[in-house]
C-alpha cells in the first residue's frame, strides 16, 4: 500500500511541475498583468497562472479560467488581439493537452 501512495505522490508532483513555453513578440496583457516581450514558462494550478521570464527568472501570477477543449492541441497557441501596440491575450491553448487558459480583460 505504501508503494502505491508514494507512486501517486510522485506522479502528482511531476504533473504540478509541468511548464509550457510561450513567446511574446510585443508587450502582452494577460488578465490584470502586462509582460514585456520575451520567452516565458507558463505553469498553472487551478485558476492561478504563473509566468516566468526565461531570461530574467522573474515570475508573476495572474488568474485564468481553465477550459477543457474537445480535442488535444498539437501546439501551444496564443490567441490575442493587438491594441495600441500590445497583445491582449484572450487564450493560451496548451500543446499536448486539451487545456485552454482564458484571460479576462
Amino acid at each position: 500500500m505504501k508503494k502505491i501512495v508514494l507512486f501517486l505522490a510522485a506522479a502528482g508532483l511531476s504533473f504540478a511541475a509541468k511548464s509550457y513555453d510561450v513567446t511574446f513578440g510585443v508587450p502582452a496583457v494577460l488578465g490584470s498583468i502586462q509582460l514585456p516581450p520575451g520567452q516565458y514558462q507558463v505553469k498553472f494550478e487551478g485558476s492561478k497562472v504563473t509566468l516566468t521570464n526565461a531570461k530574467t527568472g522573474k515570475s508573476v501570477d495572474t488568474f485564468a479560467a481553465v477550459q477543457a477543449g474537445d480535442r488535444k492541441f498539437s501546439d501551444t497557441i496564443v490567441q490575442s488581439k493587438r491594441v495600441d501596440g500590445k497583445d491582449l491575450v484572450d487564450e493560451i491553448q496548451i500543446g499536448g493537452t486539451q487545456t485552454a487558459l482564458e484571460f479576462k480583460h
